[in-house]
């Protein structure tokens, strides 16, 4: 029999016969895979944007459809359905205990330790008890949020008067004597005014200059300390003591 005739020669010459892109196994990729690790990309930003975080769910779910539609189907993407699957898990579970423990942070920092915080807009909304609700808290160390309200005569102020929420009419707003606190800082100490909201701890007690003018805060903040308000909250942050600072 001659050379060429051979079996594994006639073979040979029908696979160099097969045009390349036969000779080529190819799998299409899962596009749920592709989905998933993307969705798992996206939520490294849940550490910087709280609600990306969620895409942790749809991002585990389409990873694990992924895998199974793989195997099923002979599909590629198996390494990408893996690491949507990882980063869901990984950045669903951490971001949100990152940004407990960035509130818990920020949430100290805005009071001295001990001072008890109390809402000051719940109380000057209660105008039938505003006065009493005030006198019980007479002595004590309490962390008041609020506004300050700008009278003028420069930006570095000694005592100036807190208001619950934003003023509304801006430079030369004036509330009621009864929405407001006074707040006085410790001598030789001053605080430049500016229109954020700001978290005040100072001992609470009668106000002496309303003896002398009726339309003067009737309490006043003394000794007082003044930081950023950072939080929303006027009581407690997620884990703290109710009542505590």
């Amino acid at each position: 029999m001659d050379q060429k005739d051979s079996p594994e020669l006639i073979q040979q010459s029908r696979s160099d016969q097969t045009p390349f892109a036969e000779q080529i196994c190819y799998s299409p990729i899962s596009m749920t895979a592709v989905t998933s690790a993307g969705l798992g990309v996206f939520c490294i930003l849940g550490f910087i944007f709280p609600t990306l975080a969620w895409l942790a769910i749809p991002g585990v779910v389409l990873g694990c459809v992924a895998l199974k539609s793989i195997r099923h189907y002979e599909l590629s993407g198996r390494k990408l359905a893996r690491r949507g699957i990882q980063l869901s898990l990984v950045c669903g579970t951490l971001a949100p205990l990152w940004h407990l423990a960035w509130y818990e942070i920020r949430f100290h920092s805005e009071a001295l330790p001990g001072y008890q915080r109390v809402s000051f807009g719940e109380i000057v909304n209660d105008r039938k008890n505003f006065e009493s609700r005030m006198e019980s808290l007479l002595g004590q160390d309490i962390c008041f949020k609020g506004f300050a309200i700008y009278a003028g005569q420069g930006f570095h102020k000694q005592q100036f008067d807190l208001y619950f929420t934003q003023p509304r009419g801006g430079f030369g707003f004036q509330p009621g004597h009864r929405e407001v606190v006074s707040v006085q800082l410790p001598r030789g100490k001053s605080w430049e005014w500016n229109h954020q909201p700001i978290a005040v701890s100072g001992k609470l007690v009668r106000n002496p200059d309303a003896k002398s003018d009726p339309e003067a805060p009737q309490f006043l903040l003394e000794q007082s300390a003044v930081f950023p308000a950072l939080t929303a909250d006027h009581f407690q942050g997620p884990f703290s003591a109710r009542g505590g600072c």
